[in-house]
């Protein structure tokens, strides 16, 4: 199945684990499906380390 990318998905949608994805222009006030994320993933924090710099 082809995944639709964030920017093409309902809010409601990118909350969800399910793969049942709507689009942007669905207007969806809820979902009987709707199961929510256990963690947040929306955006990807992260620092590479530097473990070879010698300053």
């Amino acid at each position: 199945m082809k995944e639709n990318p964030p920017e093409e998905m309902n809010k409601l949608c990118r909350r969800c684990i399910r793969q049942c994805k709507q689009s942007v222009s669905i207007v969806m006030l809820e979902c009987p499906r709707f199961q929510p994320r256990p963690f947040k993933s929306e955006e990807f924090k992260f620092k590479q380390m530097n473990l070879f710099d010698k300053d």
